[in-house]
């Protein structure tokens, strides 16, 4: 195990460029329109003049649906796939940060048509538990998985151990992440003391605490450090504090302090780039970090669960010969 994200796998084995990031997911991408050329028919009912039918539609291998990288509505719902669960085993949440990092990095090289991505999640749950040093015991994890997705989790357990096979496969065994919680900590200590003298409140942490949990959905955990992380969400923090939102979303509100620093110029921000500035963290990653939360919460306001669902149980249920 590694002590320091600068020597870990983390980020020798699993932190890319956008560039290279891309041409993973490029590769994923044509091997998914050979395998699939094809695309997805689903059969959607309609009422014309009074008259309810079906109408078969074919979404096509190019279309963004249920393509991890493009699509946000399947990154959303495999976020909440393991909050749900999570919830259900009352496990803690650094292990859930581990099995949304793990399920990135899988579908980095897997697409979620030729896998059971309610397995995944079960299975990077269960992973996750093991080397956060909080294990569940796989009968309870299958039985609470089944309960909440009964179609998909088969009721033998081995299923789960030998898709966590493939998982490892996939994984390079390298299973060992570095998350942005820490360096949150260590941050908001440095921000107590002078010349900076930040305190923030327990509503302002948890806040910040939020939109790292939020920040799993996108990919800054496979571009960035998490010291960008934490710099990111406390920047978004500190800009949104004690300003009226009068209705408007937090992403409205973190991008209008990015655009016009001036109007959001407390005595905190002032002394939040003042410590950004001091400390030499890289600006650019902290801003496009900061942009990927934006973007990420533009998305979230258009989230269409039922769609999703539809999509994946048309996909996994239907017969063969149907799709």
């Amino acid at each position: 195990m590694s002590g320091s994200f600068w020597t870990s796998t983390q980020r020798h084995h699993w932190q890319y460029t956008k560039a290279s990031l891309a041409k993973e997911r490029q590769k994923l991408w044509l091997l998914e329109c050979q395998l699939f050329p094809q695309g997805l028919n689903i059969v959607m009912d309609s009422k014309q003049n009074g008259i309810e039918q079906s109408i078969t539609k074919n979404i096509p291998i190019t279309h963004r649906d249920l393509h991890y990288d493009k699509d946000y509505n399947l990154r959303i719902y495999c976020y909440f796939l393991i909050m749900k669960l999570g919830r259900r085993l009352n496990i803690r949440q650094y292990a859930l940060a581990t099995a949304h990092i793990y399920l990135s990095r899988f579908l980095i090289k897997a697409s979620v048509r030729e896998i059971n991505l309610y397995m995944l999640v079960t299975t990077c749950v269960y992973l996750a538990c093991k080397v956060e040093e909080c294990p569940q015991y796989i009968r309870t994890l299958v039985s609470e998985a089944r309960t909440l997705w009964p179609e998909f989790i088969p009721p033998d357990p081995t299923k789960v151990t030998e898709f966590e096979f493939y998982l490892l496969e996939e994984l390079e065994s390298y299973l060992i992440v570095h998350h942005p919680y820490q360096s949150l900590k260590q941050i908001v200590q440095v921000l107590k003391q002078p010349p900076f003298q930040i305190t923030l409140s327990s509503d302002d942490l948890q806040n910040c605490w939020s939109l790292i949990n939020d920040s799993y959905i996108n990919d800054v955990h496979l571009l960035y450090p998490p010291h960008i992380i934490a710099v990111a969400c406390l920047f978004i923090t500190i800009s949104i504090h004690g300003k009226p939102t009068k209705g408007s979303s937090l992403a409205s509100v973190a991008s209008e302090a990015i655009r016009d620093p001036e109007h959001f110029s407390s005595p905190a921000q002032i002394a939040f780039n003042r410590f950004m500035a001091e400390s030499l963290v890289d600006l650019e990653e902290v801003m496009d970090t900061i942009q990927e939360q934006i973007t990420l919460y533009d998305h979230w306001d258009k989230y269409h669960e039922q769609w999703i669902k539809f999509l994946l149980h048309t996909l996994y249920l239907r017969p063969a010969s149907a799709i």
